[in-house]
């Protein structure tokens, strides 16, 4: 069982709480935010318990990519997820940042559980239902 935390970061509080709701039903442990100075600090101090971090790219005050330079420089190794609701084809990422990978807006719950699913490399049970392509 996936006893690191998720980090779930998104400046609509909506989103925050579906997310955090979906995932802790799946039994991930999640904590969520909406600011991301605060998400920041809160990893600063907790670093080590977090596996991934799920993060808008969109915000205001700190974007999704400047919390993720700034996860990276704290915890090398831990997985980082991007999230927008815009076009992120144009989207120019470090390569140092090593993204897990990019997720399109919106998810719906049962599309999010398979996807973090995926990233933390264990089987939900949901093999026989297929992703949108």
């Amino acid at each position: 069982m996936f006893r690191q935390s998720i980090l779930v970061l998104d400046d609509e509080s909506d989103i925050v709480f579906t997310f955090k709701r979906s995932l802790e039903i799946a039994g991930f442990p999640v904590f969520g935010f909406t600011d991301p100075h605060l998400a920041l600090e809160h990893f600063k101090n907790n670093s080590g318990h977090y596996g991934l971090i799920l993060t808008d790219v969109r915000m205001p005050r700190m974007n999704g990519l400047e919390f993720a330079e700034k996860v990276r420089m704290l915890s090398p190794k831990v997985k980082i997820l991007l999230m927008s609701a815009f076009d992120m084809k144009d989207l120019s990422i470090e390569s140092s940042l090593e993204i897990s990978g990019l997720l399109q807006k919106p998810l719906s719950p049962m599309e999010l559980n398979q996807v973090i699913s995926k990233h933390v490399g264990i089987s939900r049970g949901d093999d026989n239902i297929k992703q949108k392509s």
